[in-house]
Order: structure tokens, then C-alpha cells, then sequence
């Protein structure tokens, strides 16, 4: 990428979680070690149900003592819902917060420039976060530069007004990021459709296999100790105009019409070609025959992702 983009998040958004006993009842619930994130470290990590499927996965960060988790807005609902009914007695208020600050990203060489431009903090290092009135920027894993910016509407507006001067704005950017990274997004059509190690997330460091319980961790645990995931998520290209629906299933025709994968998220890469991530079973990471939606439908390719999926236990 050799243009530098402002994103809209607009499909994103917030739950805060503030009290005296926040990080203790999180920690307990989460796939990561939740004492990592500091109000200048962030942390990928995901929630899941009792049999280790994921409800969500998010971006932790601090504002204050106040925690947050970055998701889509289509499965806030479901995570509030499942955190709240376990939350119990435990001094913790949760609140959907989407709609009290605004979210837009940054992509692309020239990101540190424009930050630098309009004064705001520049992150280092991919996770750290940085404040500035108000303000917090994210660094995100990108081959590119890729933050986001989260702030409160009167301070944002002002940000983006100036940032949209000089910069092309994109819907579609940061989705393709994410795709070329391997980086997973859980929405309505897949939330507990998947453990962590079927989208990789313990490769990208949404995992913690050291921190201790939390709802589904037995099924994540014995999945890395006492054998090798049967499903991992791939980077793959689709040439066609119209990209697939996350949960669209994949076809090989050595299977027939028994589904060998499932769409996790997709995003057009050109005028006719989509590129996408995919859970699929491991024997097919060389396959070439594989369809979208039908036995008859487009042709799949297999692409490279920028980490191995081999695991060091």
C-alpha cells in the first residue's frame, strides 16, 4: 500500500468496564492475562462460552482505571449479555459506551506523519497505546503503519476534519489490513462458531496459556497440549465482484457437499477479486478444489499469511 488512508470504524465499538473489582473479574473471563494491559499496553483477547467457542474477540485497552473492549458492534449485545450474568456480586459496572466516542483509523506509510502533524502521541510499538487529551491511538499490527483513534465526538471532529484535508478516506482499508495480517473479527454470523486455535489467535497473541481459568479454557488448553487443531484459519482470494458473507461455507469437490470451511470476514482487494480468511480443515492447505457456497461456485486460492502456523509448545 503506498497511500496512507482514514478509516471508518463506524462498524466498531465499546464496552467499558470500571469498578474496584474490574480486573479480577475480567482476568477470570478472558482467553489473555488481563494484568498485561496498562494504560500504555493493549492486548488482543477473546471471550468464550463454556465449550471454548468464541463469543467475541477485542482489543482490551485503559482509559483511567476504566478498561474497554474494542469489538463489532454486532456482538457487543451478546458479550455484554454473557458478562453481566456472570458478573454476579463482583463490584464491576458494564456499559455499552459505542455511541460516546467516535472511532476512525489511520493506514499506510505516512501514519506517524499525520499523527505528528495534528499533535497527537505516536505509539512505538504494536499494542502500545498513547493518550492525548482525551484522545487514544492504538498501534495495530500492519506491514504498513495502522493505528486507531478513539475519542470523544467534540475532540474527534476536529481530528478528522483536519486528518480528511490530505488523506483519501476508506471504508474497505482497514478490513483488507486486518485480512493480509491474520488478523480474525468475530460477528453475529460466527460467534461461537469457533475456538481461539481455529483462527489462530494463539499465533497473534490473544492467548495466554499460562494466566489460569476462564469459561471454555479446558477445551483451549487440552486443544494445545494433548493434540493439534484440526482447523486453522487461512488467508485466501476469490475472484469475483461480490465478496462472501462471514459464515458462507466452503466446498471441495473430493468432499462433495460436506462443508470443509467457513468465511470469516472478506473484503474486495480490486474490481473482481475479494481476498478473505477462512477456517478450514488443515488437510486442505493445498487444495485446488475448493468453492465458495456450492460445489459450482467461484474458485478458491489459498495465499500466504504472515506467520507461520506451526506451534512451539
Amino acid at each position: 500500500m503506498n497511500k496512507t488512508y482514514l478509516c471508518d470504524l463506524s462498524n466498531l465499538g465499546l464496552i467499558r468496564a470500571s469498578g474496584e473489582e474490574t480486573q479480577t473479574f475480567l482476568h477470570g473471563q478472558f482467553t489473555n492475562d488481563l494484568n498485561l494491559v496498562t494504560e500504555n499496553i493493549s492486548q488482543l483477547s477473546s471471550y468464550c462460552n463454556p465449550k471454548g467457542r468464541m463469543l467475541s474477540i477485542f482489543r482490551v485497552f485503559m482509559r483511567g482505571n476504566d478498561y474497554f473492549l474494542l469489538m463489532p458492534r454486532d456482538v457487543i449485545e451478546a458479550t455484554l449479555k454473557k458478562l453481566t450474568m456472570f458478573k454476579l456480586m463482583a463490584k464491576v459496572d458494564l456499559t455499552d459506551v459505542s455511541d460516546e466516542f467516535s472511532l476512525f483509523g489511520l493506514a499506510g506509510p505516512d501514519t506517524d506523519s499525520f499523527l505528528k502533524e495534528n499533535n497527537l502521541s505516536i505509539p512505538g510499538k504494536v499494542d502500545q497505546s498513547e493518550q492525548t487529551n482525551e484522545t487514544t491511538i492504538i498501534r495495530i499490527p500492519s506491514d504498513n503503519s495502522r493505528v486507531i483513534i478513539i475519542s470523544k465526538p467534540e475532540n474527534a471532529t476536529a481530528i478528522q476534519e483536519s486528518l480528511s484535508a490530505n488523506l483519501e478516506t476508506s471504508s474497505i482499508v482497514w478490513e483488507l489490513e486486518d485480512i493480509q495480517n491474520g488478523i480474525p473479527q468475530i460477528t453475529a454470523e460466527t460467534s461461537e462458531a469457533f475456538i481461539p486455535q481455529m483462527v489462530n489467535l494463539e499465533l497473534i497473541g490473544g492467548v495466554n496459556f499460562q494466566k489460569g481459568c476462564y469459561p471454555g479454557q479446558e477445551i483451549v488448553a487440552r486443544t494445545h497440549y494433548l493434540g493439534k487443531p484440526n482447523r486453522r484459519m487461512y488467508r485466501i482470494s476469490i475472484n469475483s465482484e461480490n465478496c462472501p458473507s462471514p459464515g458462507t461455507n466452503i466446498f471441495s469437490i473430493k468432499d462433495g457437499e460436506q462443508p470443509v470451511g467457513k468465511i470469516v470476514s472478506a473484503q474486495k482487494s480490486s474490481s473482481d477479486d475479494c481476498q478473505a480468511l477462512a477456517v478450514m480443515r488443515t488437510e486442505k492447505e493445498n487444495a485446488d478444489d475448493l468453492h465458495i457456497d456450492s460445489l459450482s461456485g467461484r474458485a478458491v486460492t489459498i495465499m500466504d499469511l504472515p506467520y507461520s502456523l506451526e506451534v512451539t509448545k
